[in-house]
This record gives structure tokens, sequence and C-alpha cells, in this order.
């Protein structure tokens, strides 16, 4: 976790969502207050409580005025987003210097987990990648002739609202704006090279995740500030614990780094995001803690394969309420084995390509270098029995 003393952004509270986030290596923050220059810089971005770009520009210029740039990343960061104007309540994670597919997939993991410990059954993944600037001006172009030529029977309130913005197409609930868009073309049919091998590594880490998923290409996200892979979470069916019809969304996410330059950045920094919409629950019936988790053990991954197992080794160990440090982001083992050293931990957590492929892993003493390698499934067991 970050050491920074900065109490203009640094929590000292925290509840169930917020430390549930912090074992996939999230930070909580205070969320970035919202300001006329927040509104200002997402002006261009239409409203829409799902898609919100005044929130996003708000944490660009708060990571801009606290000098976040100089911190370790990819920097993960989470806060408890209070409710505005058409915004319900709920949590943000931001994933930021993440360009490959391990951002989503972060992102996703950790939101599947705050809902199910909220109490959320049936968790279902719902996909699309709109792609770059490039591939989503092209798709917008097609949709465009696409509905010029089916459109023509509309009323006239939503030819003028296609007109506005042809993404309305996807918002509307309308019979008629249904049955035109049951035959419209798909924002992954105009991906550019770049964007469809990134959504491959998505779908790839999705696909590890072992959790139901589908391609939605109804998700489009909004045109002048979402990107890539657009991605919401879902309860499928009536959620007994909860005694209530879940929310039609409970989550979104994808990336918004295009409104960075808007608000400062000089060159675009990858950015992601997930909005939870998960009941905010009075603050007296909210459990609150004064301490995070304090992880005694190192998860070092190595390899494509072994990045991928990660995720769903974390939420392993989180299920059984071991927090373990680790840094996914990185690739390298230097930068990995240095942010060990530095953190002054006994063990290391070894999954190389070997470990990845046999569902294993190695630990580690780093003073007497023995190791062990043991199953993933035996892995809760087997550490809460070394005496640290």
């Amino acid at each position: 976790m970050l050491k920074v003393a900065r109490p203009v952004w640094q929590l000292h509270e925290f509840d169930k969502p917020l430390i549930t986030a912090t074992y996939f290596g999230f930070t909580p923050i205070t969320a970035p207050k919202i300001t006329e220059v927040d509104i200002e810089a997402s002006s261009h971005c239409a409203e829409n409580p799902h898609y919100d770009a005044a929130e996003k520009a708000a944490l660009i210029r708060t990571y801009i005025d606290q000098n976040f740039a100089d911190l370790p990343h990819p920097l993960a960061l989470a806060y408890r987003r209070p409710a505005r104007k058409l915004r319900t309540p709920g949590y943000s994670l931001h994933y930021i210097g993440a360009p490959s597919g391990i951002a989503e997939a972060a992102l996703i993991r950790t939101a599947l987990s705050i809902l199910s410990e909220e109490g959320y059954k049936n968790l279902r993944v719902d996909l699309n990648c709109v792609g770059d600037k490039e591939s989503l001006g092209t798709y917008e172009r097609e949709l465009t002739n696409f509905v010029k030529k089916c459109g023509s029977n509309l009323s006239a309130p939503l030819k003028e609202s296609l007109k506005e913005n042809v993404f309305n197409l996807f918002k509307h609930e309308e019979e008629e704006m249904i049955q035109i868009r049951s035959t419209a073309p798909s924002a992954l049919s105009f991906l550019s090279a770049a964007s469809r091998l990134h959504f491959k590594e998505v779908l790839e880490f999705v696909e590890a995740l072992g959790v139901e998923f589908t391609l939605a290409p109804e998700l489009v996200g909004e045109k002048n500030h979402s990107s890539h892979t657009v991605f919401g979470i879902r309860a499928v069916g009536l959620d007994r614990e909860l005694s209530l019809e879940t929310p039609d969304l409970l989550a979104v996410g994808y990336r918004y780094s295009r409104l960075g330059k808007r608000l400062g950045l000089r060159k675009e920094v990858p950015m992601a995001a997930v909005s939870i919409f998960c009941s905010d629950k009075p603050a007296e019936e909210r459990k609150i803690y004064k301490e995070l988790p304090r992880p005694k053990f190192y998860l070092v991954q190595l390899g494509r394969e072994a990045k991928i197992k990660t995720l769903s080794l974390i939420e392993l160990l989180r299920e059984n309420r071991i927090p373990v440090h680790h840094f996914l982001g990185k690739d390298k083992l230097t930068a990995q084995l240095t942010s060990a050293e530095q953190l002054r931990v006994s063990y290391l957590i070894i999954i190389g390509q070997k470990e990845a492929l046999e569902n294993t892993a190695t630990i580690r003493n780093i003073s007497t270098r023995a190791q062990d390698t043991i199953p993933m499934s035996m892995l809760p067991q087997y550490l809460k029995h070394i005496s640290l």
C-alpha cells in the first residue's frame, strides 16, 4: 500500500467495500470534489449517470494537484462516490498507468468482489469494445449511415435524438428503437488492429476469472471520453439475500484517457475506472475500520500466464482474509523484488509460467532461501500455518 502522508486525500477510516478493494492493490482516498473546472472540462460530454465525465475530470485534476504522477505506477485508487444530481452513490475504482488489459481485469475482479461482499448474487459481466478514437470514429460514421437507412419511420422526437447523438440508439427503450438496434452494426466490426488485440487480451483475463460473461453490443459508452473496453456488471434474477430485484446495472467501467489533456496533462496517460452503484447504507449501518489489512507476504508474478492466474489467486486469498502485497501492473522481476525488499516481507509467493500451467505456487523464505511448491487451492491453508 502507499505510504504517503497527504491529509488532503489520504483516508483514515474505511468501510467494507474499501477494505475489499485494498486486497487488489487499491489505495482508499478521499472522493475528489467536482468543481466548475471539472464540469467545464467535461462539458463536451453528454450527461449520463453511468458515464460520469465530470467525476473522471475531478480525479484527473486531483491526480495533477496532488502530484500522483510521482507515485509508483500503475496506480490504483478507490473512494466512496457521494450522491449528486443524476448520480447514485456507490464506489469508484481507478487504474492509472496500465495500457494492458490487466487494468480492466483488475477493475472487474475487484468490483465483483465488492458486490459479492455486499450480498449480490448471480453476477454477470457484459462486455463490448468501441476501440480507440480512430475505431470509434469509423463506427460512428457506419452507425449514422445505418440509422439514415433504417430509421425513416421513427417518430420525430426519436429522429431528433439520433441526429443529436447517434449513440442514443442504445439509450432509448421504446419498442421501435429496440427493433432498429437489434440489427445495428457492432462496434467490434470496426476495431483497429491494435484495439482488436487489446480486447482479445481483456477477454483472456476475464475468461481466466471464471465468471459468467457475455458480449453486449449495446454498451457503447459516451463517445467523447470513453474508449476501448466498456463493461457492465448485472445481477441475473432475484437476489434472495437482499429480498429485492437488484438494479438493472450494478457497475459500469471503461477507459477515459482522452480527458487528460483537457485538464493539463502533457501526454495521454492510460486511465480506466469502474463506478459501482451498490446501495448506500446509512452511516450507522456501515462498519468502519480504523486500519487497513497488513500484508505479510509479497506475490510475485512472472510472465503472461502467471499474470492471468494472479487475479483469481488474490481473490482466493481475499476470501480467506489473507492480504498480500503485489504490483500487478509491473512485468519486470526487478521492480517487484525491489518493492518486496522495501516492504521488508519475510516470504515471497512466486507464480511463474511453470506454476501457472501446473496451478501451483512457490513460497520462498527470503532469509533462508528455502522454498516449497504447493497447489494453489491449498495456499490459504499453507500460509495460515506459517509463523512470522
